[in-house]
């Protein structure tokens, strides 16, 4: 992954990012060289005092977000405290050596930002530039076009007035030519510069800017990989002081080399990724004879001349969809767990209940029940609480998708393969259109517990919709499947299942079953309840058909439909 394509509104930040790792060489790094070189004679108190001020204090609570330089710094700091001695031979190579190749490798990052700075802002000054032209362009056009309308009505005036002289009236005609030809000569002038203007800004967005980010990105990757020689040629003079700490520096070898350049720059990006798209072109627009002309004020507002500053630094308040898949993503993960460790939980005390039902001597059975009771109420709420963010993770794919689908990038690629996609043609065709889809979808769904499904919550309607800014979809027609208007000639069975544990029904739409009792599966699980119907009624003479709890039962059959 490139920072130029995933971080081009996120300038300022990978600047800062770059500046923050060569400040690490110089401030941190640089001053553990140094101070290592010192204490190398202190022997091993010193060296464990040494350790201890240098170590990370706290470890990022995201483990996926720490860098795998950061991430092998620590543990070959581990590796170091079992050391404790034999090291006095590793001064002169941490005092002399790791210095100067530090304050080289410093200078050269300096000289290289500094380069970076000067592009950057060069750029930026270009495409400013060019909106400011394209403005001025725009304003010519709008005086021509307003001083063509009024000698065009006072031509008009003049020939239907009958007092006027010929003269005068030959006169009216020509200046009204004249300025026809001006407005005609404007609107040209404008519509060229429309066309260099929005080809600067591609340019500024797709290869300039890019380019000036993939170079930060290499100064990055330069000082990790300087970091990643440095520590390793440091660890090959320590393997040269004794046999006995041999095994330490092999396991320091082993942590460098996961030290990957390459994947700390996609933490970098996964960090920092917002998942916003580079702004379309302007739209050419045409002023017709009557057309009421925007002020001055309105057209400024209009050509957004903060749109360079755009590109360096996001607008605050939008909604980071790409982090929230994040997080979504790692709470699944976690909720997952939980829900196989409840289930893990009622496996178990369905064996201490029949255990105990087995041999009475132990004790009551009927103990366990609530427990039981509790362990599946619990694991119907969390996989409740999944489902929910399941679906919002979903919404926010499909947010993504539908905004880097609106990427200018993308639209350009489909214009250029059009057979009638020229570039002037395109431009002046082009219409911007910008729509936001944004859903998401309450975790807290209530829990349903020994509940029909008139008393329970299910979803329906979109997944996703539109929403004004600073607002959220929720999804609030929420309704419970009827029963009656299901097929009710020849239900489709999905499969076959047995009963798990005992079950007691307390509404009309669920029926109760027996330990071991066997079912039709007549629909999928709907927020942890299943409808069934009886394979034969050795345990109840009852309808037969209803909803049981899904966690209570056990599938029998693969998923194929049954017709009865």
């Amino acid at each position: 992954m490139s920072w130029g394509v995933e971080l081009w509104d996120r300038y300022d930040s990978v600047v800062n990012q770059v500046s923050q790792s060569s400040r690490e060489l110089d401030t941190w790094y640089g001053s553990f060289f140094k101070e290592r070189s010192k204490i190398e004679n202190e022997y091993a108190r010193s060296l464990r005092k040494l350790i201890k001020t240098y170590m990370p204090k706290d470890k990022k609570k995201n483990n996926e977000d720490e860098s795998t330089q950061t991430n092998g710094f620590r543990l070959i700091l581990v590796e170091l405290g079992y050391q404790a001695g034999q090291h006095e031979l590793l001064a002169d190579t941490y005092g002399k050596e790791c210095s100067k190749g530090i304050d080289d490798r410093l200078k050269e990052v300096k000289k290289e930002m500094k380069k970076n700075k000067k592009e950057a802002e060069t750029i930026e000054k270009n495409l400013s530039q060019s909106y400011k032209s394209l403005d001025n362009r725009k304003l010519k056009y709008q005086k021509a076009h307003t001083e063509l309308e009024v000698t065009s009505n006072t031509f008009k005036k003049t020939e239907s007035d009958g007092t006027i002289s010929r003269h005068e009236v030959d006169k009216m005609r020509a200046m009204t030519n004249k300025k026809t030809r001006e407005s005609d000569d404007t609107k040209a002038q404008y519509a060229h510069q429309l066309i260099q203007t929005n080809k600067s800004q591609q340019e500024y967005y797709h290869q300039l800017l890019p380019a000036v980010l993939n170079n930060l990105q290499n100064l990055a990757i330069g000082n990790c990989e300087f970091f990643k020689n440095l520590i390793s040629k440091c660890v090959k003079h320590e393997k040269d002081v004794a046999p006995i700490v041999v095994k330490c520096h092999e396991e320091m070898e082993n942590v460098i080399g996961k030290i990957n350049a390459k994947k700390d720059t996609e933490i970098t990006i996964n960090r920092l990724k917002t998942g916003s798209v580079p702004p379309a072109d302007f739209m050419f627009e045409e002023l017709m004879p009557g057309m009421e002309i925007k002020s001055n004020a309105e057209r400024t507002n209009s050509m957004s001349r903060g749109r360079s500053k755009q590109a360096l630094n996001v607008e605050k308040g939008n909604i980071n969809y790409f982090q929230r898949k994040r997080e979504l993503e790692k709470k699944i993960e976690a909720q997952e767990s939980d829900v196989l460790k409840g289930q893990k939980e009622m496996k178990s005390l369905q064996l201490m209940i029949q255990t105990y039902t087995q041999n009475p001597k132990f004790g009551d059975a009927k103990q366990f029940q609530g427990e039981l009771d509790a362990a599946a109420q619990k694991v119907q709420l969390l996989e409740s609480e999944l489902h929910a963010m399941q679906t919002e993770l979903v919404d926010v794919n499909n947010t993504l998708e539908n905004m880097k689908n609106q990427s200018p990038s993308i639209n350009m690629i489909r214009r250029e393969k059009s057979p009638s996609g020229s570039l002037a043609s395109s431009l002046l065709s082009t219409q911007v259109s910008v729509s936001s889809t944004s859903g998401s979808l309450d975790g807290g769904q209530n829990n349903r517990h020994h509940q029909g499904p008139d008393s329970g919550i299910y979803l329906t309607g979109n997944t996703t919709g539109q929403t004004s800014e600073g607002e959220e979809d929720i999804y609030d027609d929420l309704s419970a499947p009827s029963p009656s208007t299901e097929n009710t000639s020849k239900p489709s069975l999905v499969g076959k299942c047995i009963a798990l544990y005992e079950f007691e029904s307390d509404s009309d739409d669920t029926i109760p079953m027996a330990e071991g009792e066997e079912f039709f599966l007549i629909d999928d699980d709907q927020d942890g309840w299943t409808k069934v119907k009886r394979v034969d009624n050795r345990f109840f003479q009852d309808i037969g058909e209803g909803f049981v709890p899904t966690s209570f039962i056990q599938s029998l059959t693969e998923n194929k439909v049954i017709q009865i």
